[in-house]
C-alpha cells in the first residue's frame, strides 16, 4: 500500500475531477432540455463534446511536452472551469455545444497530465493494484457528483459554481505534490485496418462501446428526470446514474475474472446479452416496472454495458504481439472516441422519434447484435491459447497515457 500512498494525491485529483464529470453529465442535458432543446440537438452537443476528448487526447502528448504536467494540468482546469461557469451565463444551445467542446478538450489534458505522471510514478510490481484502486476511486466519484445539486434546477447558477469549485479544487493536491513530473508520453495508435486485422471482434467492441454508452448515458437524465424518486427532477436523475454506475462498478471484477477462465468473447456476449434484455424490457415494460423496478433493472443494463470495455482490450491484447500492446490500446481508444462521437447522435435521434422508448430500444438492439456478433466470431477463430493469453486488469477509456499504467504494457518488464 505504500506505492499507492506514493501518488494518493494524483488518484485523489482525479477523483474530484469526476465528481465534476459525473455532475456535468447530469446537468448538461437537463439544462439543454429547459432551455426547449429537443433531443436530437442535445445529442449533437453530447458528440461535440466526445469530439473535444477526441481532440485533447490526440494533441495531449505534444501539449505536455511543451509545458510539463503541472502547467497543463492547471490550464486545461482554469479552462475547464471557465467554460462551466459560462454555461451558467448564456443559455444558447449553440454556445453550450462550443463549451462542451472546450470541456472535452480539458478533461482530455487533465486525464492525461496524471496519467502519463502516475504511469512514472508507480512501481511495475505494484500497478495492478493501483490501477484498480484509481479506476474504483474514478468510478465512485462519477456516482457521487450529481448528489451535490440533487434537488436544484438544472439551470441554477449554483450548480455549475460546484461543477466550477470542484473542477479549481482538483488543482490543489497536484500543484503542492513533490512527485517528479515525467517525460511527455510518445505513444503512436495502431492504424484501424491493422487493428481489425489483429483482433476484428474487440475494434466493433469497443467501437460499439463508445455508441451504446456515451449515447445512452448522455440522454439518461432526460429519461429519469420525469420520475418522483427523492422528488423528481435532478434527484431522481442522480440515482439513476448511481445505480447505473454501481452496476458496471459492481461486475467489472468478477467479469474479468471469468473471462481469464473461458473465452473472452463469450463473456462479453453474456454481458451484452444481459444488458441488451435489460434495455428492452425498460423500453417496452417501463412503465408497468415502475420507478423503483425500472431502476433496478437499469443497474443490470450497467452492469454489463459499463463493463464490457476492458474485456475487449484484454482480448484484442492477447491476439497481439507483446511489443506493440501500447499502440493498439491507443488504437483502440481512438475507436471508442470514434463512436462516442456518432452515439449521442442515433441516441437523440432514437429518442426524437421514439421518445423515450427509442433510447433504451437502440440500446436494447445494438447490445444484442454485438452479442451475436461475438459469438459469430468465436465460431469463426479459434480462442488464443492459455500462454497467449495475458491476464485481466480494470481499464476505463480516458487517455493515452493510461497505457503507462498497464501492467500488461510489456516496457513495464524491462
Amino acid at each position: 500500500m505504500s506505492d499507492t500512498r506514493n501518488v494518493f494525491v494524483l488518484i485523489l485529483s482525479v477523483m474530484i475531477v469526476q465528481i465534476a464529470g459525473g455532475l456535468l453529465s447530469m446537468l448538461t442535458p437537463l439544462g439543454l432540455e429547459a432551455m426547449g432543446t429537443g433531443p436530437q440537438t442535445i445529442g449533437v452537443i453530447a458528440g461535440f463534446n466526445a469530439a473535444g476528448y477526441m481532440i485533447g487526447a490526440w494533441s495531449a502528448p505534444r501539449m505536455l511536452g511543451q509545458v510539463g504536467n503541472i502547467r497543463l494540468f492547471a490550464a486545461a482546469s482554469a479552462m475547464n472551469a471557465v467554460a462551466v461557469l459560462s454555461l451558467s451565463l448564456w443559455h444558447d444551445a449553440g454556445f453550450w455545444a462550443i463549451a462542451r467542446l472546450v470541456q472535452g478538450v480539458a478533461f482530455a489534458y487533465m486525464f492525461t497530465s496524471i496519467e502519463s505522471w502516475m504511469g512514472e510514478a508507480v512501481p511495475d510490481k505494484s500497478r495492478g493494484n493501483v490501477m484498480g484502486i484509481y479506476h474504483t476511486g474514478a468510478k465512485l466519484s462519477l456516482m457521487i457528483g450529481p448528489f451535490f445539486v440533487a434537488g436544484m434546477s438544472p439551470l441554477d447558477s449554483r450548480a455549475y459554481v460546484w461543477a466550477a469549485l470542484f473542477l479549481t479544487l482538483a488543482l490543489v493536491p497536484v500543484c503542492l505534490t513533490r512527485q517528479k513530473e515525467p517525460l511527455p508520453p510518445d505513444r503512436k495508435s495502431m492504424p484501424v485496418a491493422e487493428l481489425f486485422r489483429i483482433a476484428p471482434a474487440a475494434v466493433i467492441g469497443v467501437f460499439l462501446a463508445g455508441v451504446i454508452n456515451t449515447g445512452t448515458l448522455a440522454l439518461l437524465p432526460i429519461y429519469f428526470e420525469g420520475f418522483k424518486l427523492a422528488g423528481g427532477g435532478t434527484a431522481a436523475a442522480a440515482i439513476a446514474g448511481a445505480a447505473a454506475w454501481l452496476g458496471g462498478l459492481v461486475l467489472q471484477w468478477p467479469a474479468g475474472v471469468l473471462s481469464d477462465r473461458i473465452e473472452r468473447r463469450l463473456v462479453i456476449a453474456g454481458m451484452c446479452t444481459m444488458s441488451g434484455i435489460a434495455a428492452l424490457m425498460i423500453a417496452i415494460f417501463g412503465v408497468a416496472l415502475g420507478e423503483i423496478g425500472v431502476i433496478a433493472v437499469l443497474t443490470i443494463w450497467g452492469a454489463g454495458a459499463l463493463s464490457f470495455y476492458g474485456l475487449c482490450v484484454a482480448h484484442a491484447i492477447d491476439r497481439t504481439p507483446r511489443g506493440r500492446v501500447p499502440q493498439v490500446m491507443s488504437g483502440l481508444l481512438f475507436v471508442w472516441a470514434a463512436g462516442s462521437i456518432v452515439g449521442p447522435l442515433m441516441s437523440g435521434t432514437a429518442m426524437r422519434m421514439a421518445d423515450r422508448i427509442g433510447l433504451f430500444g437502440l440500446a436494447g438492439v445494438l447490445l444484442l447484435v454485438l452479442a451475436g456478433l461475438m459469438v459469430l466470431r468465436v465460431r469463426q477463430r479459434a480462442a488464443p491459447t492459455e500462454a497467449q493469453q495475458e491476464e485481466w486488469s480494470p481499464i476505463t477509456p480516458t487517455s493515452l497515457a493510461s497505457v503507462e499504467l498497464d501492467p500488461r504494457n510489456p516496457e513495464l518488464e524491462s
